[in-house]
């Protein structure tokens, strides 16, 4: 009931309340008075009688009005009250909505912050020095260049597949070793993953790395780890491979492994050399997505 209804209901019973108040007198005057010609009593028991069967008629009347109000007031506050709920639902929706926004916000400022960084670094080891007129390898490429080019000790190739693990340990062992202008490089990747990991839900307490790790992958994180995976040429994704092999979680790298492995960090690696391909016994398939070698190894696992 619309405000303009409730008054003019309102107005109605009052009128009807006022006119019963004065047509009970009325009557009682009409019929003894001037039908019967009876003279107005100066007798208080007479008038006491008549006050009684006034009262006695208007109070039903009275009261059925009243009831009907209360009845109607208790419907239209359960009304308001319901219209109020409705308004603090939507308001609250409005508001999960506007934080779930300021929430994305945050996420994605500090993501492109990292992102940033993590490019400016890169270009600052990839430039190439000139000395004497003539072009330097870059940072990073000479920690490649010495990390793929490392000698195994003849020695010790009992056959080809000791072989290629020595290599492949000789060679980590060698990158962390010699990686000092490189390491912060691998440092800021590694936390680019972790915060994709730790608070793509969008929550103000991020999550903890155990629990995190340990949930099936979401969309929102392939879709940011993909564009952190577009800015890894050739050189760093097989020197990622190295540098993270790690057999259990005392180890170091045990968490960066565990991101490279929940986000396929190795899809596009390339196996230019044999001994490349044992690095399918350091990482489970999933670090390799759909590379095709990852494919026909099967559900080969470290």
């Amino acid at each position: 009931m619309d405000q303009e209804k409730l008054e003019k209901s309102v107005k109605i019973a009052k009128n009807i309340s006022i006119a019963v108040i004065f047509l009970v007198p009325f009557s009682y005057f009409c019929w003894f008075y001037l039908e019967n010609q009876q003279p107005i009593s100066l007798s208080s028991a007479d008038w006491g009688a008549f006050g009684s069967f006034f009262g006695g008629v208007l109070s039903p009347v009275i009261a059925l009005f009243a009831f009907y109000w209360l009845t109607q007031s208790i419907l239209i506050q359960k009304k308001e009250l319901s219209a109020t709920q409705n308004v603090l639902v939507e308001t609250e929706k409005v508001q999960k909505a506007q934080a779930l926004t300021q929430e994305k916000k945050r996420f994605e400022d500090t993501f492109h912050s990292l992102l940033g960084q993590f490019n400016i670094v890169f270009e600052s080891l990839n430039e190439t020095i000139i000395i004497h007129n003539k072009p330097q390898a870059s940072k990073i490429k000479k920690l490649y260049n010495r990390t793929m080019k490392i000698q195994v000790d003849p020695t010790r190739e009992k056959d080809s597949l000791l072989a290629n693990e020595d290599r492949i340990k000789e060679r980590a062992a060698l990158m962390r070793e010699e990686s000092i202008d490189c390491s912060h490089y691998f440092r800021i990747l590694y936390h680019l993953l972790k915060f994709i990991l730790l608070n793509h839900s969008l929550k103000t307490i991020p999550l903890n790395f155990n629990d995190a790790i340990n949930t099936e992958i979401t969309e929102v994180e392939k879709f940011y780890s993909n564009i952190v995976r577009s800015f890894l040429n050739k050189e760093v994704t097989q020197l990622l491979a190295i540098n993270c092999i790690a057999a259990d979680e005392i180890d170091d790298y045990y968490k960066f492994r565990l991101l490279v492995e929940r986000y396929a960090l190795l899809e596009h690696i390339r196996l230019e050399q044999d001994w490349l391909k044992e690095l399918f016994k350091y990482y489970k398939p999933s670090a390799f997505g759909n590379h095709p070698e990852a494919i026909n190894k099967g559900n080969l696992t470290n």
